[in-house]
């Protein structure tokens, strides 16, 4: 009964028993828990003499825990309580009375962690089936018909294209709450939503297809939103870029941001210098922020010397038109050879998927004999479930889009050739987003700019070092290019 119903019945109760009625409580929180302050506070109103007496619909209401059913009974012994009424259940301060308040306070206990545990059994039983037993997450709503989560129409969409764009690196938790308000993704007060909201938004493994509870993944039944990979990205970007900063403008700085000292780690600051003769001049150096390590970087690298390196960087992973040629020609043949090795890798990531469940049911063995803690069989679990849920993921993709990894090679060696035209424009914007896009990990040292290069560019990078010809797909190293451009690229 809904609590209006309770009191109107307790009501009528009063005035057909003719009892006096000192004051009305009411509490929406549940008897299950001691902590009920309006409860207490009437018990304490008893304790003080200002009634004698509790009328209550039934035990249930006032206690289904021991600490609170213990205080009635109590309150009872002393005398403070004289009467209590129900209209569902006779009582009277009798040594047999008590007896029976206590079964009843017992019987309403052992309903209520009766029906705990069933519950429990159902969200158990419900993430084993891939379901998650909760409010779907923003971009998702709860199918109420079938009991499921499905992608919502409205933020589906939304939602990936903020994840998407977190995962670049580029967005703080602060520019990303202004790009969720532009989309229209607000809180419920209709204002951007909370920094804490959206970073359990870019943390949640839901979106990648997996369910998490109580410490431990499950694979879900739902579509996912995004890859494995993808949420690797925004764990990384969460990482580096989650506190939210004051926003530092470039104040005519080409390369401000855009590397670190390569000895210390720190950042590398610009600075403007004026002569005399008016002439301006802009230096790069580290900032030397460390407090615990003696950075050695003394020199400064001048502003044209560091656009002539990125310049240089830019050529290294150009190709020239010769070799796109030869490039694309190469990857027409292996369309017609790919059929079977498409087959073999399909083949290797089934047998992957095969094995990564027998370590699952293993690992569950283990648990069960003892042999592993309960904290021990969670991560080592949680590890496997995120391996099992890439494989999936790719073998998935694999299945749908077939040789599509031969059109990512065919864009790759496209853009490849359009970087020495990029490198001839100086639009260093565009040329920072693009080694920031290839490449990580920008090092100055020793007045040196250097790259870490992200697969397939190394290869480029490593043949323009070496002074040959970028052979890389040469027919020696197709396997390898299927494997690294369906990993890497794809």
């Amino acid at each position: 009964m809904s609590i209006e119903a309770q009191l109107q019945e307790l009501r009528d109760f009063a005035k057909q028993n003719s009892l006096f009625v000192v004051t009305e409580y009411y509490e929406s929180k549940t008897a299950k828990e001691p902590r009920r302050e309006i409860f207490n506070e009437m018990l304490d109103e008893i304790e003080k003499g200002t009634a004698q007496g509790i009328l209550a619909w039934n035990p249930d209401r006032l206690a289904r825990n021991s600490i609170a059913g213990g205080r009635v009974i109590y309150l009872v012994d002393t005398l403070k309580i004289q009467s209590l009424k129900f209209p569902t259940f006779w009582f009277e301060a009798t040594p047999q009375g008590k007896f029976m308040l206590s079964v009843a306070f017992g019987q309403a206990k052992y309903y209520t962690d009766n029906l705990r545990e069933n519950i429990l059994r159902g969200i158990r039983q419900k993430i084993r089936r891939g379901e998650l037993s909760a409010k779907a997450p923003l971009g998702y709503f709860n199918e109420p018909r079938l009991r499921t989560i499905e992608p919502d129409p409205k933020n589906f969409k939304k939602i990936k294209t903020i994840l998407e764009a977190f995962a670049t690196g580029e967005y703080t938790l602060t520019a990303i709450q202004r790009k969720m308000f532009s989309l229209g993704l607000v809180g419920k007060d209709g204002k951007p939503p909370h920094l804490s909201s959206i970073a359990h938004i870019l943390d949640n493994p839901f979106y990648y297809g997996v369910c998490r509870y109580r410490g431990e993944l499950y694979q879900g039944s739902h579509k996912p939103m995004i890859t494995k990979k993808l949420f690797d990205q925004i764990q990384k970007a969460l990482l580096d870029n989650g506190k939210p900063r004051k926003k530092r403008g470039d104040k005519g700085f080409k390369f401000l941001d855009f590397a670190t000292c390569g000895e210390c780690g720190y950042c590398i600051t610009a600075e403007r210098k004026i002569k005399k003769s008016g002439k301006e001049y802009v230096y790069y150096r580290c900032t030397k922020k460390s407090k615990t390590r003696k950075c050695s970087q003394n020199r400064f690298l001048r502003e044209p010397e560091l656009a002539k390196q990125v310049i240089q960087n830019v050529q290294k992973v150009s190709l020239s038109d010769e070799w796109r040629e030869k490039y694309l020609a190469k990857v027409n043949k292996w369309e017609n050879e790919n059929r079977h090795s498409s087959g073999l890798f399909a083949q290797n990531l089934r047998e992957q998927l095969d094995e990564v469940k027998k370590k699952v049911d293993r690992l569950l063995d283990a648990h069960l004999e003892g042999a592993l803690e309960l904290a021990e069989y969670q991560q080592k679990k949680n590890a496997l479930v995120e391996q099992k849920a890439g494989l999936q993921q790719k073998l998935s993709n694999f299945e749908r889009k077939g040789n599509h990894w031969l059109e990512l090679v065919r864009n790759w060696i496209l853009e490849a050739n359009q970087a020495k035209n990029l490198a001839s424009t100086e639009n260093f914007d565009e040329i920072k987003s693009f080694l920031k896009k290839i490449g990580s990990n920008q090092k100055i040292e020793n007045q040196s700019l250097s790259i870490f290069w992200k697969s397939p560019w190394d290869y480029l990078a490593k043949a323009h070092a070496e002074g040959r010809s970028p052979e890389a797909l040469t027919p020696s190293n197709r396997e390898m290019w299927t494997q690294q451009v369906i990993t890497r690229i794809h």
